[in-house]
């Protein structure tokens, strides 16, 4: 998940730091992506098997609430003037957030893949388990006829 959420970030920061120089923008952007990458992340860790939307996700208020605290305290520092001057960030425009969103989901999206063939090679490895077990069971009637 890091080396993704690594290449996600030097990824924004290099398509936008075009003239050599570090910009606001380019700070805001690189800073709007960290948070984003880490929400997905977030959403995606709250199970190591099951999909998230095999999950309740609105079941954990706790973890709503810190969501929601995380996107809030991003959008203050974006759009109020002076965090904006603290913080050295500027606003972005809807597209920046769209292209944010959609980038920063590839870790959903790789994470949900992940768990999708981990959960298929554990139905076959459920199937041959039960197998194994069933050979094990004949083995172990068949050696009883022979203990005295």
């Amino acid at each position: 998940v890091v080396s993704r959420r690594g290449t996600g970030h030097s990824l924004v920061y290099n398509t936008r730091w075009v003239d050599g120089q570090v910009t606001a923008r380019d700070t805001t952007m690189t800073f709007t992506s960290f948070i984003f990458f880490d929400l997905f992340n977030a959403l995606s860790c709250r199970s190591l098997k099951k999909s998230v939307f095999q999950i309740n996700v609105l079941g954990n208020t706790t973890f709503l609430y810190a969501i929601s605290a995380s996107i809030l305290a991003m959008f203050g520092l974006i759009y109020i003037p002076f965090l904006q001057d603290i913080f050295q960030t500027e606003p972005l425009a809807f597209n920046d957030i769209l292209m944010l969103l959609c980038l920063s989901s590839s870790v959903l999206i790789v994470d949900e893949c992940v768990k999708f063939v981990y959960r298929m090679l554990e139905v076959d490895n459920e199937h041959v388990d039960k197998n194994t077990h069933r050979q094990l069971d004949i083995d172990s009637e068949q050696s009883k006829k022979f203990i005295p």
